[in-house]
């Protein structure tokens, strides 16, 4: 008779489409994880590669890429179970964790509040700022009044970088002149071709090599003064600012500040502790292996546990975090504030 039922009770989690289980020790994993990001090729698309082969190499589990045309798509996946696991910029998490921005009108097409999104590991920081011809005779980002600025769709995450980066130097959007752009590609080029006086990208996009070869692109500082931040972090409460070390990237020949943000890797809040801690353990005993990856060198322990997190994070990693003696009073009272900001 318990044959029977336990034959029936599996052929019901086939019709439901329940991944596979595997057991480690006491607890039970899935046998497939699914991680959403953007389309192949972008940042966050390559980072999520790596870590996914690097979760699939060394855990139970494997963690398969779902590769959409924008966060807006695969967070909502994760309220019915279709993505488990997703890598974005901070900025974009907190907003879905909120349901604010661009995801307030999609909170309310799937009939929720927000997205309850929990932090794994925080990871790779992307270095933002304003790029100008090298001949430019702007110096720094208030010069920019009066002065054309490549501008993005309002809302998206690029209208508020660099919305936050004109803040930052004092400026808002009626002191500048606007360019229309899609994406920071476009942007660039339009730096290139004097369409634009300045643009709004990473440090590391590959447009700006050609920028750098092409017309001498350099970048503006970005403000580290506590007023200068401030009004930064009042567009972009997730950002911060840091030095750049120079000679490390591309047009920086030497240490410069930018405006930070750090990639995440999130999961849902229902997704199971237990996968959760495994995810996060593994990425930690075998981060030799996924600093070697593509985009992922800076992907390092050190940064996992962030005091600049603006995402609760997941109790199963906390678990871990606390194992490893790294999870701080410090951390427990941001934790309980991110909690309660939603």
């Amino acid at each position: 008779m318990k044959r029977i039922a336990v034959v029936v009770g599996l052929a019901v989690i086939a019709t439901l489409g329940i991944p596979q289980v595997g057991t480690v020790g006491a607890e039970t994993l899935p046998k497939i994880l699914n991680m959403g990001t953007m389309p192949a090729g972008t940042l966050v698309n390559i980072q999520g590669t790596g870590i996914a082969d690097t979760i699939s190499k060394f855990s139970p589990m494997s963690v398969k890429i779902k590769a959409v045309t924008s966060e807006e798509v695969w967070v909502p996946m994760t309220l019915t179970g279709e993505v488990d696991l997703g890598v974005a910029v901070s900025l974009t998490m907190r907003n879905a964790y909120l349901g604010i921005q661009v995801y307030k009108p999609i909170a309310e097409k799937v009939g929720v509040k927000d997205f309850p999104l929990r932090l794994l590991t925080a990871g790779t920081p992307v270095r933002i700022s304003l790029l100008v011809q090298g001949e430019s005779p702007l110096n720094k980002i208030s010069d920019l009044k009066g002065k054309t600025l490549a501008w993005f769709a309002d809302k998206t995450a690029f209208d508020l970088y660099t919305r936050a980066l004109a803040a930052n130097g004092g400026l808002t959007e009626q002191d500048v002149k606007k360019f229309p752009v899609a994406n920071p590609a476009d942007a660039t080029r339009a730096v290139m071709d004097a369409n634009a006086d300045a643009c709004m990208v990473a440090v590391d996009a590959p447009v700006v090599a050609e920028a750098v070869a092409k017309v001498k692109a350099r970048w503006l500082p970005v403000d580290g003064s506590a007023e200068a931040v401030n009004r930064l972090q009042q567009v972009i409460s997730t950002a911060y600012v840091e030095t750049c070390p120079g000679g490390r990237f591309v047009g920086v020949p030497k240490d410069q500040p930018f405006m930070y943000l750090d990639v995440y890797l999130v999961g849902h809040s229902k997704l199971p502790d237990a996968v959760a801690y495994e995810v996060t353990k593994t990425l930690w005993a075998h981060d030799d292996d996924l600093v070697t990856r593509a985009m992922l060198k800076e992907w390092v322990t050190d940064r996992f546990v962030s005091k600049h997190a603006s995402v609760p994070y997941h109790p199963g990693a906390i678990k871990f975090y606390k194992e490893k003696g790294v999870w701080t009073q410090e951390m427990e009272d941001l934790q309980t504030k991110l909690l309660a900001q939603r």
